[in-house]
């Protein structure tokens, strides 16, 4: 075994891409070029007198003709565990608790990290993602792989034999490949894993080169489609990349300081070599993912454990989760910043041609660059006054003996960091002296979030819950995760499909809808959600009131009038001087009835209905309400031309704010009764809305 383990694979490997690419251009070319190098690596071993070279030539033999006989009967049953799993149930219960206990953007990139759901990261993020070149942290690869293994081999050593640690090893690594999705990049991950812990069970460790061929000699003969897989070519390329360019690169950046030599050869080796595919796929070469990798690298690992420790005691309480959610959501922003911040320089990524034969140029232009560039960039180093030379830093080393005061140290570590975040979150999301109301810009549709003494409500969802839960995030601290009360006003989707994610994601306390709730699809969506999920909810009507804490929110509709085809509330809100009237989509009708008593509509900021439309009421509403602010939920350029001319001219002087071209509104009202009005093009400032600025939200 230990022999097999250390026979020179690479030949196995060679033969199974060659027969892969003909089976791609031709299933019966490919079935025959398997047959002839089965047949030339047999005749080969035949004659080796060397055991390993035999070996080797067997081990070529073995893969062509497996490849063979894969191409004649296809893919392994059952062998793409990318969308279905045996460990599905697993998979959900894990994603939960990341969901519930870390807000947006950040939750998208731990459960990426993690779990491999790369569906999570929004489509700004997954863009600066792309253009910092730090796409593959999103991606289950070696790296997860390395983590899992070494987790596993540090709590059961000294306790079993190696043996067995090595089995338990190769168990968890094979579970947590099913777990995530047995895409051909983790699959590749998965065996070099479990190559390496069979080699040290058997006392010996295995050439990483031969696991790596072994790995993509195992994938590409079982199923040759992989070798067309964008993710399996970019892992392979750059764990390839590690084990032949580290040392060389490293040794020709020797001109640098030490402290940053191995972090920058390490990152250059593994990033290199995959540009050629990256230019020639996506067309998109990054200039900054040299930099940016060096920086977001080293969060990776904790940032996985955290991530991992929350998911895996989220499912037995969420309080014993919420210190590791703190630790892998200040993580998670931290590479949202090194990410973001590296997106945004100027030439952070270009343009190129795609297509093979530029993949081809560009791999010639990167192998000159690996040839020639450190040097030349060492002659220019000593040409402009020599080595960069840093102190050096005494050495510390701690015996066995000091083996507490390393775990009080890391406690401390762990301590610091989520006392910083602590900290730092207090200075980002302060809370409000008075009351504040947020118009989130998510879009044509409705979502208001009002804070004061503690409390939230959530007035409307908007039409996407991945951008309310990203404007959440960006709104509320990270550790608040309940929302006291969630208002519905009617059952149309601008309105509440927002809020069915919120449902899934945050404690809520109550949710209130209208008497009468319009039905219909969204409307069973809305019921399913709020049984699924155990909300205690009321339905109400005009006349009734709710006190939450030191304020009131006064139901003005519907009042049940036959001829209101869609019932929508109508809210308004008071606390101290400060008062807010929410129209929601309020008919033409239902806004007849409310003038039938204007003493009532008297407020200090004005929703109008249905986002600005055109209504007949428009100047009797204005006239009986007397607001001080108008604040307008509309998407850009949207399609219904709302807000319309009519009703910005009802409004006339009043001061009118409106999310498409204002982004978020905040309002803000101390206790001297003085309403201030802020406004964020970008949603939230940085860092809470993001370090990217990005166009609003379409209608």
């Amino acid at each position: 075994m230990t022999s097999v383990l250390r026979a020179p694979l690479l030949p196995a490997a060679a033969g199974a891409v060659l027969i892969a690419l003909a089976v791609q251009m031709a299933p019966l070319a490919g079935v025959g070029l398997a047959l002839v190098l089965a047949l030339v690596f047999a005749t080969l071993a035949v004659a080796s007198a060397d055991r390993a070279r035999r070996l080797c030539w067997c081990a070529a033999a073995l893969v062509a003709s497996i490849s063979g006989v894969a191409t004649l009967l296809g893919p392994l049953p059952g062998f793409d565990l990318r969308h279905a799993g045996p460990l599905d149930g697993l998979r959900e219960g894990l994603a939960e608790p990341l969901r519930r206990l870390i807000p947006e953007p950040e939750g998208g990139i731990v459960r990426g990290i993690v779990l491999g759901e790369r569906a999570g990261v929004d489509a700004d993020l997954a863009s600066a993602f792309a253009r910092s070149g730090t796409s593959h942290l999103l991606a289950i690869s070696g790296f997860n792989m390395t983590l899992v293994a070494t987790a596993v081999a540090l709590l059961a050593r000294g306790r079993v034999r190696p043996a067995i640690t090595a089995g338990m090893t190769v168990a968890c690594v094979l579970a947590y490949s099913v777990l995530v999705g047995l895409a051909p990049s983790v699959a590749r991950a998965a065996v070099m894993a479990v190559v390496a812990s069979l080699g040290l069970a058997f006392g010996r460790r295995p050439a990483t080169d031969n696991a790596l061929a072994l790995a993509v000699a195992t994938m590409v003969s079982i199923d040759a489609s992989a070798i067309g897989d964008v993710g399996f070519l970019l892992s392979a390329t750059a764990t390839a990349g590690l084990l032949y360019l580290g040392d060389p690169i490293s040794e020709r950046l020797a001109f640098l300081p030490a402290a940053i030599r191995p972090g920058l050869a390490t990152t250059l080796a593994a990033t290199l070599p995959t540009i050629p595919i990256i230019a020639a796929v996506f067309g998109r070469v990054s200039l900054v993912s040299p930099l940016a990798n060096l920086l977001a690298v080293p969060l990776f690992p904790p940032l996985m454990l955290a991530g991992a420790a929350t998911a895996g005691l989220g499912m037995v309480s969420g309080e014993l989760a919420q210190l590791p959610a703190l630790l892998a959501y200040a993580l998670a922003f931290l590479l949202r910043l090194v990410v973001e911040t590296s997106a945004s320089l100027p030439l952070a990524s270009l343009a190129v041609p795609d297509g093979p034969v530029a993949g081809l140029a560009y791999g010639a232009a990167v192998g000159l660059a690996l040839f020639f560039g450190p040097a030349a960039a060492s002659r220019l180093a000593r040409a402009i006054g020599g080595r960069v030379r840093l102190p050096r830093r005494p050495s510390v080393r701690l015996g066995a003996r000091h083996r507490f005061a390393r775990l009080a140290v890391a406690a401390g570590a762990v301590v610091g960091v989520v006392v910083l975040v602590a900290g730092a979150a207090a200075f980002l999301w302060p809370p409000p002296s008075g009351i504040r109301v947020r118009a989130l810009d998510i879009g044509q549709g409705d979502a208001f979030l009002v804070e004061f003494d503690g409390r939230t409500v959530l007035i409307d969802g908007g039409p996407d819950p991945s951008r309310l839960l990203a404007e959440l995030g960006a709104s509320l601290p990270p550790w608040t995760r309940r929302i006291d009360v969630v208002a519905l006003t009617h059952a149309h989707a601008d309105h509440a499909d927002g809020l069915i994610g919120v449902l899934e994601r945050y404690e809520v306390g109550l949710a209130i809808e209208p008497v009468g709730l319009n039905p219909g699809a969204v409307a069973t969506a809305w019921n399913d959600r709020i049984r699924r999920a155990h909300v205690p909810r009321r339905a109400v009507s005009a006349g009734m009131r709710m006190h939450i804490g030191d304020a009131t929110l006064a139901i003005l509709a519907p009042n049940g009038d036959p001829r209101v085809d869609v019932p929508s509330l109508v809210l308004r809100l008071e606390r101290g001087s400060f008062s807010m009237l929410f129209m929601g989509d309020a008919t033409e009708q239902a806004q007849a009835d409310l003038l039938l008593s204007p003493n009532s509509l008297a407020t200090r900021v004005y929703v109008p209905p249905h986002h600005g439309a055109a209504s007949a009421y428009a100047v009797p509403l204005v006239d009986a309400i007397r607001p001080s602010a108008a604040v307008i939920s509309v998407g850009a350029q949207n399609r219904y031309g709302h807000p319309t001319a009519e009703t910005l001219a009802a409004l006339g002087r009043v001061p009118t704010y409106r999310t498409d071209r204002d982004g978020t509104v905040e309002l803000d009202q101390s206790g001297n009764a003085q309403l201030v009005v802020r406004i964020h093009a970008n949603g939230l400032p940085p860092p809470r809305g993001g370090f990217l600025p990005h166009a609003p939200p379409a209608g």
